[in-house]
């Protein structure tokens, strides 16, 4: 079953896209087998929006990183799990327990002018990583020991 922001989405594609209510629910069955949006499972929609995307829509303002999905140009999600690894593994050190995302953004607002972890630049993320792997070392915790968070 799909959440309400889904069914919404493959909604906002075939306005987009223009498509009458027959070529809609013939694309659903070619692609997924149903023929209502509501009746989709989760790899359905999954083929009807990479069908949408190769007829040229483009879900902006979809926030890709929360399902494990990378942006282009953007921080991956590897990249922001390793940012939250080490940040995690300076314990003390750096900031008060029970205030780790607040000082991370805060520590991100400060030295690299980046209010969110989420708006990381792909290139930016590297440094993050860089300049937390340096504040480890000056703390002198061996880097890599720690492989969860």
């Amino acid at each position: 079953m799909l959440t309400k922001s889904q069914i919404q989405i493959i909604h906002v594609a075939k306005s987009k896209l223009a498509l009458d209510e027959d070529t809609y629910r013939d694309i659903l069955f070619a692609q997924a087998g149903v023929r209502s949006s509501t009746a989709l499972d989760y790899a359905g929609f999954k083929a009807v929006m990479k069908h949408f995307e190769a007829c040229g829509f483009t879900a902006h303002g979809v926030r890709r990183t929360a399902h494990g999905q990378d942006r282009p140009g953007m921080a991956t999600v590897k990249q922001i799990k390793k940012i939250y690894a080490v940040w995690w593994s300076l314990g003390g050190s750096y900031y008060k327990k029970g205030q780790e995302r607040k000082a991370l953004r805060g520590f991100l607002k400060n030295r690299f002018r980046v209010e969110h972890e989420n708006f990381l630049s792909f290139d930016k993320a590297g440094k993050v990583i860089e300049a937390l792997k340096a504040i480890q070392g000056r703390a002198g915790e061996n880097y890599g020991s720690r492989k969860t968070f």
